[in-house]
């Protein structure tokens, strides 16, 4: 069994509003209200790095 890599949720929103995401190329919300560079995968390292509390 070959596994493949993990493939973004579609966008849900108009086709107008999609792109290509920044990262890997997937399709994803780029424009409008809500709209982000990255697809969902690639932004979540980036959330998880600026979510991160700073060291005391």
């Amino acid at each position: 069994m070959t596994t493949s890599p993990a493939t973004p949720p579609a966008p849900v929103c108009a086709p107008a509003q999609i792109g290509p995401c920044s990262g890997c190329g997937a399709p994803t919300q780029r424009y409008g209200l809500g709209g982000c560079p990255l697809c969902v995968i690639c932004h979540a390292p980036v959330l998880a790095q600026q979510t991160k509390k700073p060291a005391a």
